[in-house]
């Protein structure tokens, strides 16, 4: 089913409709429905770009960073989940990849088409996986596109798989240290719209497991990028990837290591003074 939207849907009633999907009990293997919405004539927030810009750590630009686009669209992926169509409930997903490209970069001034659908699902070990997908038009020709990958977990037989071994640490070459305060959930839900408890406090992350908040995935992946960027020889960046791997506790002492190649840049972000790998990408 498709629709065409003429506004985005509210970040906080779109908060309302996931709290109510928690009463999705899926049997079996759940069949995602075909869903799509898309949106014309949608425009960058300048005020919300510069706060943006500023949390993530980017220059003041008149170009969008290469993750900016993900941000405009999150309450559309939202909205799809959030439809009675859609079987999973939204508490709980968990954001795994990002695959992101775009043509050229994208002007903080124009005007974009905009559409994003469920796309292919497929079983894993920890469940159940699927994509989002997000396309950004402009004059008639596709500029931005992105695959957001999400898991459903199913647990599995009692005494039966158990947690997969840790990631190990890439071996990247060029290091920068840098922190994520303890409200910088807050303040990027504020530029993202995206007000998942586990992101807000201690206190509402404990609700859903966690001992401490934990900063959102985009958030440290755009905070990487911003670091990185400039290792592109003022080229504009083309494809982004990235693997989140184990979640980051507010506030967190974190480093970005990484290595500049003919192809691009190698990256991930780990805990200072262990081996705990939070995310790994490349930017090229």
């Amino acid at each position: 089913m498709s629709e065409v939207l003429s506004a985005a849907p509210s970040p906080f009633s779109i908060l309302l409709k996931a709290g109510s999907t928690a009463r999705r009990k899926p049997k079996g293997k759940p069949q995602l429905p075909n869903l799509s919405s898309s949106m014309q004539d949608v425009r960058v927030d300048a005020a919300n770009l510069a706060g943006y810009n500023r949390v993530c750590g980017f220059e003041p630009r008149d170009t969008l960073p290469i993750t900016y686009p993900q941000v405009m669209v999150s309450a559309l992926h939202m909205h799809l989940m959030s439809k009675p169509e859609f079987p999973l409930p939204m508490l709980g997903l968990v954001h795994v990849r990002n695959h992101i490209e775009q043509t050229r970069l994208l002007r903080a001034d124009e005007t974009f088409g905009v559409n994003v659908a469920i796309g292919e699902s497929r079983d894993v070990r920890a469940g159940l996986e699927f994509d989002l997908l997000t396309e950004f038009s402009a004059e008639g020709a596709v500029v931005w596109k992105a695959v957001t990958t999400i898991l459903f977990r199913v647990p599995g037989p009692k005494g039966q798989g158990g947690k997969p071994p840790a990631a190990p640490a890439p071996q990247l070459s060029q290091y920068q240290s840098f922190d994520a305060p303890a409200d910088i959930g807050r303040q990027y839900a504020k530029v993202s719209g995206d007000y998942n408890p586990i992101h807000m406090s201690a206190l509402s992350a404990k609700l859903f497991g966690f001992p401490r908040a934990i900063a959102h995935g985009m958030w440290t992946l755009a905070r990487v990028a911003a670091l990185v960027e400039s290792e592109l020889a003022g080229k504009a960046p083309s494809t982004l990837d990235v693997q989140f791997k184990q979640p980051l506790l507010l506030p967190g002492k974190i480093a970005a290591k990484y290595q500049a190649g003919a192809g691009g840049i190698e990256f991930a972000v780990l805990a200072r003074g262990s081996d705990k790998v939070h995310l790994t990408g490349s930017l090229r």
